[in-house]
């Protein structure tokens, strides 16, 4: 993402961005909360008028290019499709847009959005700061595939995305006879191969993972290095280097989730923020599931660990609590956060367009891991913990 300009101020904060990539529209996503004001260029339906001003009857509508600025009423992210719709009435008047009309935009790549908050708080900041910094928005490659079926997709700090699925009947194996296998098996794999060259950018991303039961990624990696070889570009062959395997039970997208927590991805994506987040909350696990009081999830077990002082160790938090219209309350995670760091702790925070993001969210979207055991944590009472209306 661009940052063409960010001010903040006593009357809240203007920031001006141009958005690049599906990652950068989650961002604004995350930003953009009811009753912020946006400017940007949309295309709206405009019915024809006359000499007189007036609509001409039975004249179609003609979809035209504006520059509005809408009060924001609400927003829509669609990951399958890349999209984040904002639904909001206006604020400005043009001559074939009355004030206070609905609109519905779509937030265009490449083209300036600017967005102004009553409420501009420390989340906010730290959303532009890593939208804005590419070292923190490394991407890996990933192909899963099984027999006649592959997802060609990228994972990114905040989400996976889709990028292609291949599938294709493959016969079984006769007795002496797998000719017809070994064609259809060969066609698929190419296939998959000249895909994941064409929707991957290889020479941008930390590493790409194949992945697959039994022998399948290997036989795809060595089709895909034959195909770079051909193309000639020594950036491209240069690239075989980032290609790592690895063994899943499944050719669908579940299977990147055990792949992810393999020792040699660990080890090799150590450094990227979703790898980070995997490990965490395999250690969360781990503690809850050996019951030994330092592992918990709730808001009100949070808030009396962090009463304890230096207890916290770990705070695993998903962007979902600050996606909240209720300003308050998401004034409340904020300070927490903040908290938690002043007391020495880490803050992680999950996306929800992940599986492990997910699975935090149905644990109430934030938890703690411990620096050493509280038995009584849970059965302490404390009156002082923050609820919403």
């Amino acid at each position: 993402m661009k940052l063409i300009s960010k001010i903040i101020d006593k009357k809240g904060g203007t920031v001006a961005v141009v958005p690049e990539d599906a990652d950068d529209l989650w961002t604004l996503y995350n930003l953009i909360t009811k009753n912020d004001a946006i400017t940007l260029k949309t295309y709206r339906s405009i019915k024809p008028v006359g000499s007189n001003g007036v609509p001409i009857p039975g004249a179609p509508s003609q979809r035209k290019l504006v520059k509005l600025t809408l009060n924001v009423i609400e927003s829509t992210f669609v990951a399958s499709e890349r999209e984040l719709r904002i639904k909001g009435t206006t604020l400005n008047a043009l001559d074939e847009v009355p004030l206070g009309s609905h609109h519905t935009a779509t937030v265009m790549l490449r083209e300036q959005i600017k967005i102004h908050k009553d409420n501009w708080d420390a989340h906010d900041d730290e959303l532009i700061d890593s939208a804005t910094n590419l070292e923190q928005k490394a991407e890996v490659g990933a192909i899963v595939l099984e027999e006649g079926v592959s997802h060609t997709c990228l994972i990114s700090d905040s989400m996976t995305i889709l990028r292609n699925k291949i599938e294709k009947s493959i016969p079984k194996k006769r007795r002496g006879d797998s000719s017809a296998h070994d064609k259809a098996l060969k066609t698929f794999l190419t296939n998959t191969a000249l895909s994941a060259i064409r929707n991957l950018d290889l020479v941008n991303l930390k590493a790409i993972i194949i992945a697959s039961p039994g022998t399948l990624a290997r036989q795809l990696e060595e089709i895909i290095f034959q195909e770079l070889e051909k193309t000639g570009d020594k950036e491209l062959i240069r690239c075989k280097s980032k290609f790592m395997l690895a063994n899943s039970s499944t050719g669908y997208l579940q299977g990147l989730e055990e792949v992810l927590k393999s020792d040699t991805v660990k080890k090799q994506l150590a450094d990227t923020k979703v790898q980070r987040n995997v490990l965490l909350f395999d250690e969360f696990s781990k503690h809850l599931n050996n019951d030994d009081y330092r592992a918990f999830y709730g808001e009100k077990e949070v808030e009396k660990a962090l009463a304890l002082g230096g207890a916290i160790k770990y705070l695993l938090i998903t962007d979902t609590l600050f996606k909240n219209d209720d300003v308050n309350k998401r004034r409340h995670y904020v300070e927490l956060v903040e908290h938690v760091k002043a007391d020495g702790g880490e803050v992680s925070e999950f996306s929800s367009l992940h599986d492990i993001g997910k699975q935090l969210d149905q644990l109430t979207g934030i938890a703690v891991i411990l620096n050493y055991p509280v038995p009584d944590l849970e059965d302490s009472d404390d009156d002082s913990v923050y609820e919403s209306d």
